[in-house]
């Protein structure tokens, strides 16, 4: 059996154990809202670029790989920020 003053560390030590994982779990929730607020400014950071690449009449090998390329860059960009947003709901985080 512990004692009174080994039980008391102990709590102490469960206390900050609690207090540490609250933190990590906040820091999570925020880098998640960074992440998420990073994809969302792709569209109008780059957007002369996307309308660039969209008006593309492929007419050689750059603008056909810059087509390609933006369709998968799109793919998975799509595919991240719905995992973002669904972690996020499921966390209890408003966007």
């Amino acid at each position: 059996m512990a004692t009174t003053s080994e039980v008391k560390a102990a709590l102490d030590l469960m206390a900050q154990d609690i207090a540490a994982a609250i933190n990590l779990r906040q820091r999570a929730k925020d880098q998640l809202k960074t992440a998420r607020d990073r994809l969302a400014a792709i569209p109008s950071t780059y957007s002369d670029e996307l309308a660039t690449i969209n008006a593309y009449t492929p007419t050689g090998a750059f603008e056909e790989l810059s087509k390609d390329e933006k369709a998968k860059l799109q793919t998975e960009f799509n595919a991240l920020k719905n995992a973002i947003e669904t972690e996020l709901t499921a966390i209890g985080v408003a966007f």
